[in-house]
């Protein structure tokens, strides 16, 4: 035997059991050891890899004239995968941390040639202490809101459809580049970045209807600000928790700003040209408590408020993992193709979630219980005549904490017309189910 691969295995078995001796103490949601290598006895050093992975079942009616692949169709029924994520951390030193994340994102049937197991999140973090920190690189830090950066622990089977507003407009997958300094002071803690947005407009600009601007971007600020009353939240990663099922106490206060100076424009009634600056501000209350601990029964709720400014008459539709490939011109509604709906726009944005843990079924396992949820999203958006209100219930089925669970939400949503006086109405209602599986490794 080559005595190189021997001097390998042999060093790959010592860190095995260095890892097992070390991690012995410490087990996640499954029982087993955590997937992190401590390098010396404090745990401030270590290399520890995650990741997770969501897999729909969906029932879809499509908005008029949706199209797949050619042929007309009025609903759907489709399995795919929402998100596959795997995340290496790696902090050589007490001050330095390393992140390298990839994945892919809504892989369905009408994607095989563009999804990719993609390089999301490479960025490096220095500590001076725990009042500051500054971190760079390709990342979802932002600012804004509490649910802007993405999913973690979501009560529903997904997030708010406004969350992530500019998502596939100005960043990818929620990413850009970007650097950030974040801190926590006592009981409040802040994020600030500056990032690099992408350009994806491809339209000319439209009268009185503002679009994103095919100029080159301006430098994209965020911030996020929060004080938390009673425990306070892990900052160590840009993802916020929808509900920590019991396991904290948290009342928290926050509020945060978005700005792209120039980032779309739109022609005026003379059709000159006029660039638009992105402003959005947003404050938002998360409350999460244990009820019963030695039963299981938590609350969770949540509330925000947002106010987008696009310029005149700005609307975005989106459809979250879209089934549909495009859209019947002759028959389309404003929505357009698939489950697409408004979710952000010039105008008010509103939110309210609630939700909780039910007691375990089996008090001595601790493993098995239901959390159900209601979600209600309302935007007074000035390009519509009626408010947009999208309504989401679910309930969770917890197999292993957060890290194994089987979720059914049932979504309505409004579907948009032009009347005779070309104002844009609610003309229909549609719905959309979904059963999902998460499961985490960490």
């Amino acid at each position: 035997m080559d005595r190189r691969y021997f001097k390998t295995g042999l060093l790959l078995a010592a860190l095995i059991g260095m890892s097992q001796k070390a991690e012995a103490q410490k087990k996640n949601d499954f029982n087993n050891p955590a997937l992190t290598h401590y390098f010396n006895e404090q745990h401030s050093r270590y290399i520890s890899f995650s990741g997770y992975a969501e897999l729909w079942a969906r029932y879809t009616q499509l908005n008029p004239g949706s199209m797949v692949n050619n042929d007309a169709k009025s609903d759907l029924s489709d399995l795919s995968l929402r998100r596959v994520r795997v995340k290496m951390t790696y902090k050589p030193t007490e001050k330095l941390m390393f992140v390298l994340q990839g994945g892919t994102t809504n892989v369905n049937v009408n994607a095989k040639g563009s999804n990719y197991f993609d390089l999301l999140d490479a960025y490096a973090e220095y500590a001076f202490n725990d009042k500051i920190a500054f971190g760079a690189g390709r990342s979802t830090w932002r600012g804004l809101s509490r649910f802007t950066t993405g999913p973690l622990n979501t009560l529903l089977y997904d997030l708010p459809a406004y969350a992530t507003s500019n998502a596939g407009a100005t960043d990818y997958t929620v990413r850009e580049l970007s650097a950030y300094i974040k801190g926590q002071l006592g009981k409040f803690d802040y994020r600030l970045v500056v990032a690099d947005p992408y350009t994806m407009a491809t339209a000319d600009p439209k009268p009185n209807v503002s679009t994103f601007s095919k100029n080159s971007p301006h430098k994209d600020f965020s911030g996020y600000f929060r004080y938390a009353f009673l425990d306070t939240e892990n900052i160590s990663t840009p993802f916020n928790s929808g509900t920590y099922v019991g396991k904290k106490n948290v009342l928290s206060l926050g509020a945060g700003f978005d700005y792209i100076h120039n980032a779309l424009w739109h022609q005026d009634t003379a059709k000159n040209t006029v660039n638009d600056d992105m402003k959005s501000f947003a404050v938002d209350l998360f409350y999460d408590a244990p009820l019963n601990q030695e039963k299981g029964t938590s609350v969770s709720a949540y509330a925000m408020a947002m106010h987008n400014d696009y310029g005149p008459n700005y609307v975005r539709y989106v459809g979250t993992n879209n089934p549909a490939t495009s859209v019947d011109a002759s028959l389309a509604s404003l929505n357009g193709a698939g489950n697409a709906m408004p979710v952000i726009g010039t105008g008010n944005t509103y939110y309210v979630q609630l939700g909780g843990t039910l007691p375990y079924f089996n008090k001595e396992k601790k493993n098995l219980q239901l959390q159900p949820a209601v979600g209600v999203q309302l935007s007074d958006l000035k390009a519509l005549h009626d408010n947009a209100v999208i309504y989401d219930a679910g309930v969770s089925l917890l197999m292993n904490g957060m890290s194994s669970r089987l979720t059914f939400d049932a979504q309505n949503r409004p579907v948009f017309t032009g009347d005779a006086a070309n104002n844009a109405v609610v003309s229909d209602r549609k719905w959309q189910f979904v059963l999902k599986y998460r499961i985490d490794f960490n």
